[in-house]
């Protein structure tokens, strides 16, 4: 990958976290990294390639930590831990889950991010159904769907309520619980 297209990746991430994936244009990209905006249509012929793009190097990513969770710490309740600080240190900076706030401009996103958004959300809630298979819930798909809807929700509220003590609040009982 170049790293002018890294570069414009990395910022659209950024500004998709902060701002929403409708709260930024291919200029205010040029404008923050310094290029012409045919560089950013070089890279991205549209808004919905450059949005397809982000959200497959996300779930590449995030399918990567997980693996690296499963291999590097011991328990279940350490890695729904780890989980839990990754998603307050991005609330602390200002940001929330890439993929929930594209999720949540479902209707101005092309279908083809929607499909790679459900197999994003679909992978987290797999994996978090082996964290509570080994954890020993009766029903670990249904604690999957259950934790990564307190998740989804608690960063929202987090976020509004300017308090990301609020995650953890609403996450404890599925790690100590």
């Amino acid at each position: 990958m170049s790293d002018t297209r890294t570069r414009i990746l990395d910022l659209a991430n950024q500004l998709t976290q902060s701002k929403g994936f409708n709260g930024f244009s291919y200029l205010d990209l040029a404008a923050e990294i310094g290029i012409k905006n045919s560089s950013i249509h070089y890279h991205f012929k549209a808004k919905a390639d450059l949005a397809l793009a982000m959200v497959e190097r996300h779930r590449e990513t995030t399918t990567k930590q997980f693996a690296q969770l499963d291999h590097g710490v011991e328990s279940p309740q350490a890695r729904l831990s780890s989980v839990i600080r990754y998603f307050e240190a991005d609330l602390r900076d200002g940001k929330i889950c890439l993929c929930g706030m594209m999720a949540a401009e479902f209707q101005s996103i092309s279908e083809e991010v929607r499909r790679e958004l459900a197999l994003y959300f679909r992978g987290f809630q797999d994996w978090l159904s082996k964290q509570f298979s080994e954890m020993g819930h009766a029903n670990p798909p249904q604690s999957a769907l259950q934790f990564l809807s307190a998740l989804e929700g608690s960063l929202l509220l987090a976020r509004i309520q300017g308090d990301v003590s609020v995650v953890s609040q609403a996450l404890d009982g599925f790690v100590n619980g």
